[in-house]
């Protein structure tokens, strides 16, 4: 590769990443061709999610980015999480759903417009080998990168659950819907992306599709069958399936993000779970972070080394983000106690930004009917300090000193009075006479969702309180977070 700027880039596949990519390219690079390559297929359908703060962003160079017609997007500031029929509403500011279908062929029209981009409806097979610089956009299935994934260094990693992505000719609100379906519950990823359509996504345990005899069905028969389990929620309208069948999310990894002359954006160099809604976030910024790194250096080798170097820690910020949700899913769905609203506050929890304090202080009266809903009256008490019985001891605080010894700890309570823990890694499948709580060792390292993992289920199942144990004192706001989401009882220090 020559140090002066491509004459020739080719850039293989026009959803958002791709398109974007051109269309920034063209417009920082006049006198460079572009060649966008649609694929022959298109993928499937239903929608995709923004913000408002990203679609703010992305028309400050773009205009007409999302220039759609109103059919074509709905907009929200609330989710509901029903759990077998209650109905909880929390915060989700400021977002769209928009038909995909919708945005693809906008953003592909836009990127025709240019006079330095062909656009070619053609699926590519093979590297193009007259371009100064290939960009693979072709989504997660990427073929061309299959072809060379020792030089990419790629691995695929296949979540526990199952997921059907569906539609449905019902406009529907944002929602979560948790249905406990006898072997297991039935979790439901749900909103409008369209003045006429929603986007309804089912993620289930395999062990409790395979119980309800789902797991193998034909697509058909499994709409239906969907349908009429959910008829009240959709009103009795049809779901149509946009994936082949039950499948788990693969979260895509490249060691490399680039090798010689070929450079992957968006799902094409890594995934997140769709539950975070990022990936066309994450993709658009991969492609315009690309565009103007070619932009900016007359090496294509130092722009590609850039370009990586900016956009490799975002992303896998973003998938770290997204292993602790997919955890938490994963999580929920192996079964165990519902509780409402601290379920609910598990949810948006599980996001490490998320803490109580920034909950509280973003939806209030979400956090406040969690809290009263912890303590069994309305108050003002954060989490922590929302009095607890544990045996004979009275605690005021939840954050404890506990007396270790062997698999055991002892907690002393200000009057005297003493309760005993056994120190666990599963729930007991017998009554514990003698054993006040149950006490779970949190590991090292992880995030919020995979430390507190086998104390959370262990609570959704046992009958005694549970304390989350820890080698120093946490800080009063993530211990805030931990109790007011049920991931423990109690956070003891050992």
């Amino acid at each position: 590769m020559t140090a002066t700027p491509p004459r020739t880039v080719a850039v293989v596949g026009a959803g958002p990443a791709g398109a974007f990519c051109a269309m920034e390219l063209a417009r920082l690079l006049p006198g460079t061709t572009v060649d966008l390559y649609d694929r022959d297929e298109r993928g499937p359908g239903a929608g995709i999610v923004l913000t408002d703060e990203f679609a703010r962003r992305l028309r400050s160079h773009h205009p007409d980015a999302l220039n759609l017609p109103p059919a074509a997007y709905a907009t929200w500031d609330k989710t509901v999480t029903v759990i077998d029929g209650e109905r909880i509403t929390s915060g989700a500011f400021g977002m769209s759903g928009i038909s995909r279908h919708a945005f693809h062929a906008h953003v592909r029209e836009l990127a025709a417009q240019h006079p330095n981009i062909r656009l070619t409806r053609h699926t590519v097979t093979h590297l193009p080998e007259q371009a100064d610089l290939v960009v693979l956009a072709d989504g997660a299935g990427s073929e061309l990168r299959r072809q060379h994934s020792g030089r990419f260094a790629t691995t695929l990693t296949a979540g526990r659950t199952r997921y059907l992505w569906m539609s449905t000719p019902a406009v529907l609100e944002p929602c979560f819907l948790l249905k406990d379906s006898g072997p297991g519950p039935l979790v439901v990823h749900a909103y409008p992306h369209a003045a006429d359509e929603s986007t309804f996504i089912v993620e289930a345990d395999p062990d409790t599709l395979l119980a309800l005899g789902l797991l193998d069905l034909p697509a058909p028969q499994a709409e239906q069958r969907l349908a009429e389990v959910f008829r009240s929620e959709l009103g009795g309208a049809p779901l149509r399936a946009r994936t082949t069948g039950w499948q788990p999310f693969r979260t895509v990894v490249n060691r490399h993000w680039s090798h010689g002359r070929t450079v992957l954006v968006g799902d094409a160099a890594h995934t997140v779970h769709f539950s975070t809604g990022s990936g066309t976030t994450l993709a658009i910024d991969d492609a315009l972070t690309l565009a103007r790194c070619i932009a900016a250096h007359h090496d294509p080798l130092q722009a590609l080394a850039e370009y990586e170097s900016i956009r490799r820690p975002v992303a896998e910020q973003a998938q770290a983000e997204a292993a602790q949700s997919t955890a938490w899913f994963e999580q929920l769905c192996r079964g165990g106690r519902l509780e409402g609203h601290q379920t609910v506050f598990a949810l948006r929890s599980r996001r490490a930004l998320n803490t109580y304090s920034r909950l509280r202080e973003r939806d209030p009266e979400f956090v406040a009917r969690t809290v009263a809903r912890l303590a069994g009256h309305p108050t003002d008490a954060e989490p922590l300090d929302i009095p607890l019985s544990v045996g004979p001891v009275r605690l005021d605080h939840r954050q404890v000193t506990v007396e270790r010894s062997d698999d055991h700890c002892v907690l002393h309570g200000t009057d005297g009075t003493r309760a005993t823990g056994l120190i666990v890694d599963r729930a007991p499948d017998r009554p514990l006479p003698g054993i006040d709580f149950l006490a779970v060792q949190a590991p090292p390292d992880g995030g919020r969702v995979t430390r507190c993992a086998t104390a959370a289920h262990i609570r959704s199942t046992a009958q005694l309180p549970v304390a989350l144990l820890v080698d120093r004192e946490l800080p009063r706001d993530e211990a805030n977070t931990l109790i007011a989401a049920a991931r423990t009882d109690l956070v003891a220090v050992s």
